[in-house]
């Protein structure tokens, strides 16, 4: 009898021990499941609140913004995109805006196809002009499109004006400068070279040749800049360019007893505008001697980079401090004047017109310099195949 109740006690004991078990068990999955439910209403409100805020960037924007997924169908089109594509309500929709196929439908299938990872292009549409970025989107598993067009109507259109006004400001002055230079040669055939006020007819016409050099940089650089100074390519010796301008040159680089190295293959052949070529390195060369020392040291090299032929003009001048580097190619920037010599002082649009000149030709344009050692200009003018 005892060994029954005893089994008896084990098999109820056994029974609440795991009555107890399967309790804790449901009560810890309830509360797993009810932390589950927390967690995804949490997520809920998170999304929705992002939503809300990305709806209320999305909407307040200028810049149209189109994201399409890899079958082209619209995934996201804000305000700004709805009004430029005359589109309501298009999402899932697939994005077939044939008054902009033309401009858009290359971006798109370059990065679509993965070809590209980012591109940029300025379009036309209905005499409104715009910028358009087109980027790989990740969703999900597969990459989509997002398609940024920013309107810069406006701002070309005060580049138009800007660059009108220079070319205006340049031509009404060209006048006026001519006479200057006419009165003060007249007055000094008049006076004779013995007399005192020669002195101030000379430093007179430096001041007038300022301007006119003034007046000419302006007006070229209105010309380039609005697409009106033909750019004409033709095949010519990389050794051959470098002697035409240094023998321009010659008197001032034998009259400062300057050391002058040059390195260019004979083989090397590029593609270019004689005149246009001619310019960029006169205007660094003309620098490097003006900042160089007497006695000094300057080099021009050519080398072969892929499909380029970069050019360099090194000095050992004055240098350029490093705060003054990113701009010394801006139209009218000037380093520091206080450490300059008053008669070296230029107008500031050398840099400007030899920039546009080279990036015409395809190419780019750079400096490196360490202040008080020297300084070496770069650019790149494309290979003559």
């Amino acid at each position: 009898m005892e060994t029954l109740l005893g089994i008896a006690a084990g098999v109820i004991l056994g029974l609440s021990v795991s009555a107890w078990i399967f309790k804790r068990r449901g009560d810890i999955a309830l509360e797993h499941l009810r932390q589950a439910r927390r967690e995804r209403d949490q997520a809920r409100t998170e999304q929705s609140r992002a939503s809300e805020q990305w709806n209320a960037i999305s909407q307040s924007i200028t810049e149209g913004i189109l994201i399409l997924d890899a079958q082209r169908q619209i995934v996201v089109l804000n305000a700004a995109a709805e009004s430029l594509f005359n589109l309501r309500d298009a999402s899932g929709r697939i994005f077939d805006q044939r008054a902009w196929s033309a401009q858009l439908q290359p971006l798109i299938n370059e990065i679509l196809t993965r070809r590209a990872e980012s591109l940029s292009q300025t379009i036309v549409k209905d005499a409104r002009a715009f910028q358009v970025l087109a980027r790989a989107c990740p969703l999900g598993e597969t990459t989509g499109a997002l398609i940024v067009l920013t309107e810069i109507t406006e701002l070309q259109r005060l580049g138009r004006v800007r660059r009108d006004f220079v070319a205006n400001i340049s031509h009404e002055l060209r006048t006026p400068v001519t006479s200057l230079q006419i009165l003060t040669d007249t007055l000094a055939n008049e006076l004779g070279d013995a007399s005192p006020a020669q002195v101030w007819l000379g430093k007179l016409r430096s001041q007038v040749d300022v301007l006119h050099q003034l007046t000419d940089e302006l007006m070229d650089l209105a010309l380039i800049e609005s697409g009106q100074m033909p750019i004409k390519l033709v095949e010519m010796p990389v050794a051959e360019l470098v002697t035409q301008v240094v023998e321009l040159f010659r008197p001032q680089i034998e009259r400062q007893a300057l050391a002058l190295e040059i390195a260019t293959p004979a083989d090397q052949h590029v593609l270019a505008d004689p005149a246009g070529a001619r310019r960029v390195l006169g205007n660094l060369l003309h620098n490097a001697i003006k900042f160089t020392p007497a006695h000094g040291r300057i080099a021009i090299r050519a080398r072969q980079t892929g499909d380029v032929i970069e050019i360099q003009v090194q000095d050992t001048g004055i240098g350029i401090p490093s705060s003054a580097l990113p701009r010394i190619f801006e139209r009218f920037y000037k380093v520091d004047h206080a450490r300059v010599q008053r008669e070296t002082r230029g107008t500031g649009l050398g840099l400007a017109i030899a920039k546009h000149i080279v990036e015409a030709h395809g190419g780019k344009i750079w400096a490196e310099s360490i202040e008080g050692k020297g300084s070496i200009f770069y650019f790149t003018l494309p290979v003559a195949n």
